[in-house]
């Protein structure tokens, strides 16, 4: 099922790690799916990306998110309305003790979607 969403700002913190992100208001979402890591289509002015779907709470925050990391695509999206669709579901949410870690986890991740 396809799911249309604008995209907003976040906290800069995945493009830190060299994995920015497309950030979501999380609405009906959570209602549909466990959270996680899943992979994903990405739609973006008719052209499909692979991509990598987070839903969960933040560790930091403790706030509900969604975001997706498209790969290879490298613009800026923000205010614009994109769709994805997510496809399977990889793991569970994970705390992290590090950055790198976190790091390490998001390109296992992204790997296995290539």
């Amino acid at each position: 099922m396809w799911i249309r969403r604008k995209v907003k700002s976040g906290q800069q913190f995945g493009r830190q790690l060299g994995h920015p992100t497309l950030n979501f208001n999380v609405g009906v979402f959570g209602s549909k799916y466990k959270p996680g890591v899943y992979t994903c289509e990405v739609r973006i002015h008719d052209t499909s990306y692979k991509g990598a779907l987070f839903f969960g709470h933040k560790s930091t925050t403790r706030k509900m998110v969604l975001e997706v990391y498209v790969l290879n695509y490298f613009g800026n999206l923000y205010g614009q309305y994109v769709y994805f669709k997510p496809l399977k579901w990889l793991r569970a949410p994970k705390k992290f003790s590090s950055s790198e870690l976190l790091k390490k986890q998001i390109q296992k991740d992204v790997a296995s979607i290539v």
